[in-house]
């Protein structure tokens, strides 16, 4: 073997020798591991770096012999690096190729079949590279290789076949933990693991959907994590195929050349399709996106999707009166109204309730243009096109009941409307109607109360100043106290006193044995909440207290 390649050998193994080792040490301090993650490490990288080339970011040293083990972006450097007495300019292409090559090559396989730093050290499968750059673009040498271990790889199918039955499909009680459903939403679109296509990949994810539902924290991290799988699938395995990037720092991608239908599997298009439709829960520009990439991939799925919609709903509906245009898919509805007249709102409503018939989305935008532009008194309300529609409906008391209709339709709970980008303005389905008739009509406190018992607190604040504006508009008496105690439990976390309403109360001393009932059927987190958003200070909720005959002895 040639001097200067057994050096480097040399050298370049030891380097290796030393990183795992640290490595080995780290690993060994995890002491809580997923049983579907056979292993940390797949990719191993060695060779040599100059200026001129950009093999492993733009921040490595130059000049240098490296070995890195985690694949690096494009703006990191995890490459371990030293100095070699061995010139890369002695390193012939043929000798790289024919004595460093085979020999380092031999001695990787070798160790990753091992247990020599632990069975926890490397995953079912290792990529690994030798990029040996030169300031001669003649001179430059790569070589890539995936190795496989069967006997890991077969044990991580039989692991992951368990958690399904285990965890997945087991009863309730037997909740897999966010660790697992991690790698394991990852192995459902890993073909060496199984078949990635909708039949055998849906069916598991929304299984888990529902049985995670009830228990929210979970459940949302649950539908990051699987969307997080997905849109590495789609971006970084399917679209690779057929697009390019114009660079690094942008989502848009460019058709590579002229792509036939018949070039596309239709397994995979299907789902890239359930990927756009089950990530654009949370993110329909992605969602829509993908439905535009997906019809220059020839799917006429996706093509309809984005003109009509999935064709479960009365797509387009026209009188004298308005039009109408909805997609369920990208969960949007178009109004136009002939006239500002209560005519034009009620058929529009109508609409509405039909298409909530059909299945349509509870979570919609609206595309909406008005000359009027009324909104509820709720200062904290986005003032959007949706705002806006019910806002002026509701100028025509003969539709509250039709607006009631709509709302009792649409609410659900830990949905959002999607007229707003997520965030404090967020609001459930239903708020600007309901709130809207819970400020004008006290026949409708029973359907503002169900609101307030059905929004989630936890997440949605924008209504939190609705109170101040029911009192402004009722007042406070026998019918209107048990209403705004159910809109204070209601209230977001971050909701604050009401200005003056309890010197009111403590001013009409006949309404104390009133709200002091109230307070004796809740639970102590709720009496708590009550009494600050009422009173404010601790000093004006105990005088509140020792009159109502509620102070502790």
């Amino acid at each position: 073997m040639n001097p200067h390649i057994k050096q480097l050998l040399d050298e370049t193994w030891t380097q290796l020798e030393q990183v795992y080792s640290k490595e080995q040490r780290r690993i060994d301090e995890i002491s809580k591991h997923s049983p579907l993650q056979v292993g940390f490490r797949d990719y191993v990288r060695v060779g040599y770096q100059t200026g001129r080339s950009g093999f492993s970011g733009s921040g490595q040293q130059t000049g240098k012999y490296f070995v890195e083990i985690e694949e690096p972006f494009s703006w990191s450097d995890t490459a371990y690096t030293w100095d070699s007495d061995v010139d890369r300019e002695q390193l012939t292409i043929t000798s790289l190729e024919q004595e460093f090559m085979p020999a380092f090559r031999e001695q990787l396989h070798d160790l990753f079949l091992s247990d020599q730093y632990g069975k926890r050290m490397f995953d079912y499968k290792l990529d690994w590279q030798l990029a040996f750059a030169s300031e001669q673009p003649d001179e430059v040498y790569v070589y890539t290789e995936t190795f496989i271990n069967p006997v890991k790889l077969e044990a991580l199918k039989q692991e992951l076949q368990l958690f399904i039955d285990e965890k997945i499909y087991a009863d309730l009680h037997h909740l897999p933990n966010e660790r697992d459903l991690y790698f394991f939403a990852n192995l459902m679109l890993n073909k060496d693991i199984t078949p990635t296509d909708v039949q055998t990949l849906a069916p598991l994810f929304e299984y888990v959907d529902l049985k995670l539902f009830s228990f929210r924290s979970q459940y949302e991290r649950w539908q990051s994590t699987s969307s997080m799988a997905l849109k590495f699938w789609a971006n970084d395995i399917f679209l690779q195929q057929y697009f390019d990037s114009d660079n690094e720092y942008t989502v848009d991608l460019t058709l590579r050349g002229e792509v036939i239908a018949e070039e596309v599997d239709p397994d995979e298009l299907e789902m890239f399709l359930y990927a756009a439709m089950r990530i654009g829960k949370e993110d329909a520009e992605q969602r829509k996106l993908y439905l535009q990439y997906a019809v220059q991939l020839h799917s006429q799925r996706a093509a309809m999707y984005i003109k009509q919609g999935s064709g479960n709903v009365e797509h387009e509906r026209k009188n004298e009166h308005f039009s109408g245009k909805a997609n369920d898919v990208l969960q949007q509805i178009e109004l136009r109204l002939a006239a500002e007249e209560e005519a034009a709102y009620s058929e529009a409503l109508t609409y509405l309730c039909d298409l909530l018939e059909e299945g349509f989305p509870h979570q919609y935008k609206m595309k909406f243009s008005s000359k009027e532009k009324h909104l509820l008194p709720v200062k904290s309300l986005a003032k959007s096109p949706l705002h806006r529609f019910f806002a002026n409906a509701l100028q025509y008391p003969n539709l509250y009941p039709l607006l009631a209709q709509y709302g009792e339709k649409v609410m659900e709970e830990f949905a959002w409307y999607e007229d707003v980008e997520p965030g404090e303005k967020s609001v459930m389905p239903g708020t600007y109607a309901i709130l809207g008739l819970g400020l004008y009509s006290r026949d409708y406190f029973p359907l503002l109360s169900q609101y307030m018992q059905l929004v989630d607190t936890e997440h949605q604040s924008a209504h939190n100043p609705y109170a101040a504006a029911f009192v402004e508009a009722h007042g406070l008496d026998e019918q209107t106290l048990p209403v705004l105690l159910n809109i204070l439990l209601g209230s977001g976390q971050s909701a604050k006193p009401v200005k003056g309403l309890g010197d009111q109360l403590m001013q009409q001393g006949t309404w104390i044995p009133l709200v002091a009932e109230q307070l004796q059927t809740l639970e102590d987190y709720q009496r708590e909440s009550i009494l600050y958003l009422l009173f404010g200070s601790t000093s004006k909720q105990n005088a509140f207290l020792k009159q109502a005959g509620l102070a502790k002895k």
